[in-house]
């Protein structure tokens, strides 16, 4: 058997006062030892993403980093070997731990809550490497760094959602579609992957002038709009030209979780433009830049 095997598949939880992330994993090990290693402070810094010291009982502080820039949390739950759950700046984090079979083997689930929805998926895609390196730490090996699991990344974007948009309509007849994106790559590269390279000489295409045409590298030769505003690598704004789904597009771009940039996409338009301009600017242009964003790392690029 996997040491780490899933118990389940991460599941994205919308019916709470905030989102969260449900990850959890099988262990060959008694829920006793599982304990330890998710209390033990000496355990627990081989696995967790931050060094921690808790007080294990309800009320008692957290302390993250205690030997750097340390700051605290608070136990709400402390119940061994089964309930721990404590606070960790604003999210809430809910460990549970289940014997199965004879047992000897302990099913783990983490429920982690949170404000930031555009996050999910780089949260639960940490938390596998986590328990990954959990699972290590159990069989006596020393954890093997898990990478930043972009491919990973993006299957649970999908497997979220949180690729789609969010449209409203107005009482003009009109509609506005927005996007937030967790992207996993730096701002500037996710700049040069919306406008791309050139097709007969592979270098990277220059950002157009404010007035000037835009023409997007996966339709050289169709003019898209015209650039109002450009201040490289951080906010792009088009008037959308009359024959292309849409009326004005702005691109934002800002930081994000660890994976990389946060992608902001705004598009409004006419009613009869609303499923072409989801499919233009959403699935092709937003959607093809995460591709190739996820497809460089893959790479190593």
């Amino acid at each position: 058997m996997n040491p780490a095997a899933p118990a389940h598949t991460p599941q994205l939880l919308t019916d709470g006062e905030r989102p969260a992330v449900l990850v959890g994993c099988r262990l060959d090990h008694p829920v006793e030892r599982v304990w330890e290693a998710i209390t033990v402070p000496g355990l627990l810094a081989r696995w967790f993403p931050s060094e921690v010291e808790f007080e294990l009982r309800p009320g008692g502080t957290v302390t993250f980093d205690p030997d750097g820039e340390s700051y605290a949390g608070q136990v709400l739950t402390a119940e061994p070997p089964h309930r721990l759950g404590f606070t960790w700046e604003e999210d809430r984090l809910e460990f549970t731990l289940s014997g199965t079979g004879d047992g000897q083997a302990t099913d783990l689930t983490l429920v982690h809550a949170f404000d930031d929805l555009a996050g999910a998926a780089s949260f639960a895609t940490g938390w596998e490497g986590c328990f990954a390196s959990l699972a290590d730490v159990l069989a006596g090996r020393e954890p093997v760094d898990p990478g930043r699991r972009v491919a990973r990344h993006e299957e649970l974007v999908a497997l979220f959602g949180l690729d789609r948009p969010e449209v409203t309509r107005g009482e003009d007849g009109g509609w506005r579609a927005a996007w937030e994106r967790q992207l996993t790559c730096p701002a500037q590269a996710a700049w040069d992957l919306w406008f791309g390279t050139d097709r007969d000489t592979g270098r990277q295409r220059r950002t157009p002038d404010i007035g000037a045409p835009f023409q997007h590298s996966g339709a050289p030769d169709t003019v898209l709009g015209t650039a109002r505003v450009v201040d490289e690598p951080r906010e792009f704004v088009l008037d959308i030209a009359e024959d292309v789904a849409g009326n004005t597009l702005g691109l934002r771009l800002g930081d994000g979780t660890g994976h990389g940039a946060r992608l902001y996409l705004e598009v409004t338009g006419r009613e009869e433009d609303l499923d072409a301009a989801l499919e233009l600017w959403g699935e092709g242009a937003l959607g093809g830049l995460a591709r190739a964003a996820a497809e460089q790392d893959a790479a190593g690029r």
